[in-house]
């Protein structure tokens, strides 16, 4: 059986990483291959408890990324992993990157949130959905989590970016309309789906 593939979106609040993950899996079902959207934080226990935490504003940094790492921890044994050895295409929105930078953008050191990633394992692709923060954020509902202030997230994307430059994943300007953005998204993972 053929192995799947990872394919992680990542991008701050409002990026349109949920909308972009469901349009990317309806364009890989059109070309008969078996695709799954997962999240994170998940649905599972862990990540029940990670969303109390953000909607309450409960909670350290510290407490924040090891909530995020167990979550992770879980996510990829349970649910990543097999999907890949049973050759399924692997859509999540949002990984290990976000915890990195999230965390480290909440002033705990970046060494010590990937040491606690270890068990995390590496995208076959990961893009990044660059949107301007006031843009983002006026895309989001009035409920509002702890993350998402304009200058938390000012400083989320800088150390994006800052990541992106070492690791040169392919950057998508989000902040144009959604079906411009999905047609950048399919001609890259196009691309690397069906390279020869």
């Amino acid at each position: 059986m053929k192995k799947g593939k990872f394919i992680v979106l990542e991008g701050i609040d409002g990026s349109g990483t949920t909308t972009h993950s469901n349009k990317l899996a309806n364009w890989i079902r059109s070309k008969n291959l078996e695709v799954m959207v997962t999240e994170e934080p998940t649905v599972g226990a862990i990540g029940k408890i990670i969303r109390k935490y953000l909607f309450s504003g409960e909670g350290s940094p510290p407490v924040h990324a090891l909530l995020f790492a167990a979550d992770r921890a879980e996510h990829t044994e349970k649910v990543i992993k097999p999907s890949i050895i049973s050759g399924i295409i692997v859509i999540s929105d949002r990984y290990v990157e976000s915890s990195i930078v999230y965390q480290a953008a909440e002033g705990l050191d970046i060494e010590w949130i990937e040491a606690i990633n270890k068990f995390a394992i590496e995208p076959d692709l990961t893009i990044f959905l660059d949107v301007d923060p006031g843009i983002a954020l006026a895309r989001k509902r009035e409920v509002r989590e702890k993350f998402e202030n304009i200058e938390f997230l000012k400083e989320v994307r800088r150390i994006y970016l800052e990541r992106i430059r070492v690791k040169n994943f392919p950057v998508i300007d989000a902040s144009r309309p959604i079906e411009v953005v999905h047609e950048d998204i399919v001609r890259c993972v196009e691309s690397f789906l069906f390279k020869t």
